[in-house]
């Protein structure tokens, strides 16, 4: 999966310190390859979620897509929806990868590199020597 967008919204009426909104696209899942996820205070477990989606469902969905997407921090692709509404699904997401890789945009290369260290590695406990 690869991570488009992300960004912490809090506080907000769900949670004081952590309310991430997160869109991405699933190359494993290419009938639906657009997964829009809310962590609420840190997980998935009690509140938030995930939801993949198809190009034709984006609408439809009572999630707001458009919203989510601002609230990801990649406004950029509503942008890339409207201008390009007769797209097929298969267009839209190479055009979505390809942006993101750009240098200079709010994703790009490192900050997917970033995410994932983020999200594989944890390093805890006390380093008080």
């Amino acid at each position: 999966m690869i991570e488009i967008g992300s960004r912490n919204n809090a506080p907000t009426p769900q949670h004081k310190s952590h309310d991430v909104y997160l869109f991405s696209i699933d190359l494993s899942q290419p009938a639906t390859p657009f997964c829009f996820e809310q962590s609420i205070g840190g997980g998935h477990a009690e509140q938030g979620g995930a939801r993949w989606l198809a190009l034709d469902e984006l609408d439809a969905w009572p999630g707001q897509c458009r919203e989510h997407l601002k609230k990801a921090d990649c406004a950029w692709v509503v942008e890339l929806l409207d201008a390009n509404p007769d797209i097929d699904q298969a267009t839209l997401v190479s055009m979505i990868l390809k942006r993101h890789a750009e240098p200079g945009t709010s994703g790009g290369r490192l900050k997917a590199i970033g995410g994932w260290l983020k999200r594989n590695i944890h390093v805890g406990g006390r380093y008080d020597v």
